[in-house]
This record gives C-alpha cells, structure tokens and sequence, in this order.
C-alpha cells in the first residue's frame, strides 16, 4: 500500500506535497506522484474564449497545443522539485496524466488500494464539488 500526490495545481502544491512526503514516511512505503492536466477544463476554457471573441476560432487549435506544451513543460520543473524534496524515501514519479476528469482518475487510483491520495488542488478544481462522493483514502488541499 502506497501513497499517491497528485498536483493538480501547479502553482501551489507545496502543503500538499508534504503532508504526502509526510505520510509516506509515517507509513515506510512508497509516494507515487503525478501531475495531472484536465485536458477537459482546459478545452472548456478555450472554447469559452472563443465564445466571446476573445480568440477566433483558427487560432483555438494552436493555443490549446501551446497551453498543453507549456503545461507538459511546467509539469517537468515541477516532478524534479519534489523529487528533490522527497530525498530520504521510496518514489515513483508517474509524470504527467492528461485526463478530461480528475475524479475519474483519482477513483482509478483509489481502485488500486493505496494507503492514501493527496490532492493538490485549487477552488478551480472541478472536483471540488464531489469530494463527498470520493472514498475517506482521500484529502484533497485546496492551495491559492
């Protein structure tokens, strides 16, 4: 039984990351972690943006990719720092899992019986509104 972090925000994961780190060692075993992109939230903001005018419609095509590349980009920066945080136990970095629904994943992962999943989120999250509905393995940190 392991114990997952997954960053959902990429900003603001720092509280998150540790009480994972945290939990890893309280359990002597091993912290998986991955970083996760909505691809659904991301094409619902674009499409949005090209709802108002904001970006035309041919230009929506090639912002999504620049947005996906860049968070790929940032997603690398931000594995190498928890691995450099994480010194002193087992990881396992899963790199990035592009989905259209976090919860999805993070009842994937709850399949796959860890001893814990934390989440680092933000109130952008569209999880927000189901983590009710989610199994007690799971603490979700809302970080700005």
């Amino acid at each position: 039984m392991n114990v997952w972090l997954a960053i959902a925000n990429p900003y603001a994961y720092d509280e998150a990351m540790w009480r994972a780190i945290s939990e890893a060692q309280q359990r002597q075993t091993q912290l998986v972690v991955v970083y996760f992109i909505g691809t659904q939230a991301m094409g619902n903001m674009m499409h949005d943006l090209a709802e108002v005018g904001f970006i035309g419609h041919s230009s929506l095509r090639n912002l999504q990719s620049s947005m996906l590349a860049g968070y790929r980009g940032l997603a690398d920066d931000v594995l190498q720092r928890v691995q450099r945080k994480a010194k002193g136990i087992e990881l396992q970095i899963e790199g990035v899992v592009e989905e259209p629904s976090l919860f999805d994943y993070i009842l994937q992962i709850a399949k796959q019986d860890p001893a814990k999943i934390v989440i680092a989120g933000s109130n952008l999250n569209s999880l927000t509104s189901a983590l009710d509905k989610l199994p007690e393995i799971v603490e979700y940190i809302e970080e700005e």
